[in-house]
Formats: structure tokens, C-alpha cells, sequence
């Protein structure tokens, strides 16, 4: 009865696994053409049974955590190379890819989590954990090409390969100029708000993610260091 279990158990991750190379690339296509409308996919996800989420795309963390995956293959495809540490934590932390995927997850994160905080607490709703599900799991969408655009230009720019830094230097402007545009928009959308003060709403959330970002990277710097 166990083997037979654990046979079923490879049979459905073997399946889900599989299914990521047909829902991933459609997932990205529609948040990059249509980042709002997949805005509102995921709420209305939200509503449905955990069996029947997210049936046609990739749930948002999944998808989040799959585009740094992702985007660590291209920086060690293009030669960057892993950090080395020289103390215990610094070993704990990039001693292993599992690890250093697991920190650059959580520190993209952070940047669904700011938005996701800003939209609850102006639309006028308690942050608890209910509420801030829905919109923490959208902003994961559209934190995934940005946190793909920035992994990538950061491989870019430590590559050993020459001429890369013009490159690397637009991919990373691309990548926060899409990221504001489109949370401008949502902004507008949900808050009902004109684009000036959409635009400085979700300006400040950004900073504030690149505030918490730069504290928790001095942080680790200070404990590998």
C-alpha cells in the first residue's frame, strides 16, 4: 500500500511538473500583455475552492518562484557565479542553490508584499491575513517579469563577458519602468485615484520595498561579512 502510494505521489508530481512547460510561458504571456486583466484573474481566483485555482495558469507564488529560478539559469548559463562566503552563515546561505533561490524568493517578495499592504490599507480594510492574501498572491504576477528583468541584468553586469554592462544597465530600467506602469494602473483601477497619485502611491510602495530590500541585504552582508 505504501509503494502504491508513493507511485501515485511521482505519478502527480511527474504530471505537475510537466504542465509547468505549458502554463508557465502562457502565464507570463498574459501577465505581460494583459498584467491587469491577470490582476483580476487572480482575485477571482481567489473565490474559488483550492482544487479549482488557478486551473488555466500558474498560482502566483509558484510563478514567482519558477521566473528566479528561471532567471538563475540564465545568470549561470552567461557565467556569473554563485557567491562564495567565507563565514559559517555566509556558507548556510550561497552554499548551496536551494538556499541562495530560497533568500532571492523571499527578498522579491517583499515587493508583492508592499503593494499588496498599500492597496488593503487605502481601500479602508483590517490587514489580517484573509485580507491580505488576494492581493499579496496578484502581486505576484506582476512581480515575476520584473524580478526576472532585474536577476537577469544583475548576471549581466558580473558576467565575465565583456560589453554587457549598456545591456544590463537598459534591462534593468526596462524592468522598473514596466513594474511602475503597470502597478499605476492597478492603482487607478482599484483605488479610483488620477494617474498622478497612482503614480506617487505606487512609487511609494516601491521604495519602500527597495528600503526593506537594501536593510535586509545590509543585514546579510553584515552576518557573511
Amino acid at each position: 500500500m505504501d509503494f502504491l502510494r508513493i507511485v501515485r505521489s511521482l505519478e502527480e508530481l511527474l504530471y505537475e511538473v510537466m504542465t509547468w512547460l505549458v502554463f508557465y510561458p502562457k502565464t507570463m504571456w498574459r501577465i505581460v500583455v494583459r498584467p491587469t486583466g491577470m490582476m483580476h484573474y487572480s482575485d477571482a481566483e481567489q473565490g474559488d475552492t483550492p482544487d479549482e485555482q488557478y486551473t488555466d495558469t500558474l498560482s502566483p507564488p509558484l510563478f514567482l518562484m519558477l521566473t528566479i529560478l528561471i532567471a538563475h539559469g540564465v545568470g549561470l548559463a552567461l557565467g556569473a557565479k554563485r557567491p562564495e562566503g567565507t563565514t559559517e552563515t555566509a556558507k548556510a546561505l550561497f552554499g548551496s542553490d536551494q538556499n541562495l533561490l530560497i533568500f532571492r524568493s523571499l527578498f522579491f517578495s517583499v515587493f508583492a508584499l508592499m503593494s499588496a499592504t498599500t492597496v488593503v490599507r487605502r481601500r479602508g480594510r483590517g490587514l489580517d491575513r484573509k485580507t491580505l492574501r488576494g492581493p499579496f498572491y496578484s502581486q505576484c504576477y506582476l512581480t515575476a517579469p520584473f524580478a526576472l528583468a532585474i536577476s537577469v541584468s544583475i548576471a549581466l553586469s558580473i558576467t565575465a563577458m565583456r560589453g554587457t554592462g549598456p545591456a544590463a544597465a537598459a534591462l534593468a530600467l526596462a524592468g522598473v519602468a514596466w513594474y511602475l506602469w503597470v502597478e499605476t494602473g492597478w492603482c487607478r483601477l482599484e483605488l479610483g485615484v488620477g494617474p498622478g497619485r497612482a503614480f506617487g502611491i505606487a512609487l511609494w510602495s516601491f521604495l519602500r520595498a527597495v528600503f526593506v530590500g537594501a536593510v535586509v541585504l545590509a543585514l546579510v552582508a553584515a552576518l557573511v561579512m
